[in-house]
């Protein structure tokens, strides 16, 4: 007897995150990913001719803007459940993705199981809101910068005067996801350098 399994699309220029993403969730007992798309309007012409029960969508795309992209397909293929998941972490834009009509958001440093959830709520009629993405809508729009627990992490051991080499080593990363996340703090903050992070950290009392 075949089971039903929830037909999963996912779009993200990424390959090998797509690909990964596939991999992992394609293992599970009720999730089958069909198809993944590198751009928006590849997945659109595709949603001419079928349409899966859930979309996996990135909203930074280089094709587009995702959030619009997500309105124009919640009114064009309202039975299309939408959850959105990026590395956006601003209260305004998690804001604007739920206002344009996606049934949840969550973070790409979310796990496969709490993915997995999120897929599976949307796809029973619920919205899903991610943990981390829960705190950020709980902080408000006051909030001045929102940093996950991995930035917290690593923003702690930057300030402690460690290198990359060496914070990589304690929260068993690469080298290069950690030079990644160091240059997101610096953009988060909107600073240039190391020295006015761990000036700016210390002043706003983050740690």
């Amino acid at each position: 007897m075949r089971i039903y399994k929830i037909d999963v699309n996912i779009v993200e220029d990424h390959t090998m995150l797509a690909e990964g993403l596939t991999h992992a969730l394609n293992q599970s007992e009720t999730i089958h990913v069909s198809q993944t798309f590198s751009t928006l309007e590849e997945c659109w012409q595709t949603l001419q001719k079928r349409r899966p029960d859930v979309l996996l969508l990135d909203i930074s795309m280089p094709d587009g803007d995702g959030i619009a992209f997500c309105q124009r397909v919640v009114a064009e293929f309202p039975r299309i459940r939408i959850l959105a998941m990026t590395c956006h972490d601003e209260y305004s834009i998690v804001q604007k993705a739920l206002d344009s009509g996606a049934h949840g958001y969550m973070l790409k440093s979310s796990s496969i199981q709490e993915l997995q959830r999120g897929i599976i709520q949307v796809y029973q009629g619920e919205k899903f809101i991610g943990k981390e993405v829960k705190e950020i809508l709980h902080h408000g729009a006051e909030t001045r910068v929102f940093l996950t627990d991995v930035e917290q992490d690593i923003l702690r051991l930057i300030c402690a005067g460690n290198t990359n080499p060496e914070i990589a080593q304690k929260l068993y990363m690469s080298t290069e996801t950690i030079k990644w996340y160091r240059k997101r703090l610096l953009a988060k903050f909107k600073v240039k350098n190391t020295v006015e992070l761990v000036s700016l950290a210390i002043q706003e009392k983050l740690l």
